[in-house]
């Protein structure tokens, strides 16, 4: 199962955290507040838990399950985040 997460953290501070979280976990980013994923059981259970305790107050974290259709026909418009960074262009495959 492909995970996409998406979030709206307004602290900086815990922003930076949870997103070098989702690195260390396997997720890459897509956009600035987006990042997706494949992860094992354990570990998205260990995502969900540890969601649950960044957010406060307005914060909000969506956890979206995405299936092999939607990886499949997903379509990419624009310059992708790691292009404009520099970074290595990530293509999910199944």
């Amino acid at each position: 199962m492909y995970v996409a997460i998406v979030y709206d953290i307004s602290d900086d501070r815990k922003r930076k955290k949870y997103s070098d979280y989702l690195k260390s976990r396997g997720f890459v980013r897509v956009q600035r507040s987006m990042f997706m994923g494949r992860p094992v059981s354990s570990i998205y259970k260990d995502v969900l838990r540890r969601s649950k305790t960044v957010i406060s107050g307005e914060d909000i974290v969506h956890i979206i399950p995405l299936t092999k259709y939607s990886i499949d026909y997903m379509v990419v418009l624009g310059n992708p985040l790691s292009r404009i960074k520099g970074e290595n262009i990530v293509v999910l495959s199944i």
